[in-house]
């Protein structure tokens, strides 16, 4: 099964990094972020990459090549303009057209939900379209209960307990169809298959951590956790 990252985007909010770096390339523990997300799919059995890019490609082309570093054949996708998630898959369907399932994980994101057992559920569930999902993910606010105007309980910044969106997708060929410029596979595509009728599964991963890398601040956090041994992708 392929797997496609995705990494386009002018990444605004690692900004001022992102203006002069690629924000896959942005360095965390040593290494750039997307060579994290590389070495996790590969430990996992994925060895069939694609990299959706835009802005400053030609620095993850020259540092990843054809990928054999790595241990895996790796591509690209270099798209001229913001295309959204969903209008990079769209981008990608010539390449895409003789894969049966594909797997997405989103470029800024360090995570090691099991991808494989994800994959395994999806090919026997025959589902449309898979998403991962994890607990526990932290949230940058805090939360609070309230009987009419007095605050009964308050917790800052805890961990959810209920599923949450792990930033990575299954989807059969034909989910190609609800592709398009412009869209967002979490915003619009889910949501769309859904409504349609699709075979839309779930995958719980209960015991994976998940940290979100799209900030600055997010950036610093990682660093620390990887620092002190509590993040890591595999």
């Amino acid at each position: 099964m392929r797997a496609v990252i995705l990494s386009a985007g002018y990444g605004t909010r690692m900004r001022p990094l992102t203006y002069y770096l690629n924000k896959g390339m942005i360095p965390l523990a040593g290494k750039p972020l997307l060579e994290h997300v590389i070495n996790k799919l590969r430990k996992q059995g994925f060895t069939r990459l694609t990299v959706a890019v835009s802005h400053l490609h030609e620095q993850v082309e020259h540092y990843f090549g054809d990928g054999s570093r790595w241990g895996v054949e790796l591509d690209y996708s270099i798209s001229t303009e913001p295309l959204g998630t969903a209008g990079e898959l769209w981008n990608l369907r010539d390449k895409l057209a003789d894969e049966a399932h594909f797997l997405v994980h989103y470029g800024d994101i360090m995570t090691n939900l099991d991808a494989a057992a994800m994959a395994k559920q999806h090919l026997t569930e025959q589902a449309a379209a898979t998403v991962g999902f994890v607990t526990n993910v932290r949230i940058h606010t805090g939360l609070g209960t309230m009987d009419g105007t007095r605050l009964t309980s308050f917790v800052e910044k805890p961990p959810l307990t209920d599923p949450c969106h792990a930033a990575m997708h299954i989807y059969a060929n034909a989910a190609l169809e609800y592709m398009d410029k412009g869209k967002d596979v979490a915003t619009n595509v889910i949501p769309e298959m859904i409504a349609a009728g699709e075979k839309v599964c779930g995958f719980l991963d209960p015991d994976a951590y998940w940290h979100d890398v799209g900030r600055l601040s997010d950036l610093d956090e990682a660093i620390e956790l990887f620092e002190g041994g509590e993040l890591r992708m595999v």
